[in-house]
């Protein structure tokens, strides 16, 4: 899986899943809002067979948590921007992910999750775009099958068979 949309993923479920009241006090000044940076240093993201496709990237990311009149949380809504490169291990020649951007909303009190944004701009240097997954995915009850699908989306295995063939 495309480590932004990973990480993505993986950070909110983990707060949603520890409780966020207990991690966030309420505030009478509003939502809980915090901002992290991160850098992705030469992660392996797919095997190609006969080369592995190679991530290097940095982006920030905010997340947002708000919370009924009772101090419950009700919604994390969170942004996220990477800019990064995908690099054939073998040859070196490389791939632009840039920008890749996710807004996404989990909606405590009624158990949707909402994606909305450019998972994938992919490009390759001097010929333009080869992958774009962007739009709007809508989940209900957690990681199910989207009930909501808007844009380009394409299942794993073709991004995957997509960016191998770009970079051999």
């Amino acid at each position: 899986m495309h480590t932004f949309l990973r990480l993505t993923l993986v950070f909110v479920a983990a707060c949603c899943l520890v409780g966020l009241r207990a991690v966030y006090p309420v505030s009478a000044d509003g939502p809980h809002i915090e901002d992290f940076e991160f850098v992705v240093d030469q992660e392996v993201i797919a095997n190609c067979g006969d080369f592995q496709i190679i991530a290097d990237g940095s982006g920030r990311n905010r997340l947002i948590t708000f919370f009924d009149r009772e101090g419950k949380p009700i919604r994390v809504a969170f942004h996220g921007l990477y800019s990064g490169t995908m690099t054939n291990s073998v040859t070196g020649s490389y791939l632009l992910d840039a920008p890749s951007v996710a807004n996404i909303t989990l909606d405590l009190v009624e158990g949707t999750q909402t994606n909305i944004g450019a998972f994938f701009t992919v490009t390759v240097p001097g010929r333009g775009a080869i992958l774009i997954d962007a739009g709007r995915i809508m989940f209900e009850g957690g990681m199910g099958p989207p009930i909501f699908i808007a844009g380009p989306h394409r299942p794993h295995d073709e991004t995957i068979g997509i960016l191998c063939d770009a970079l051999r």
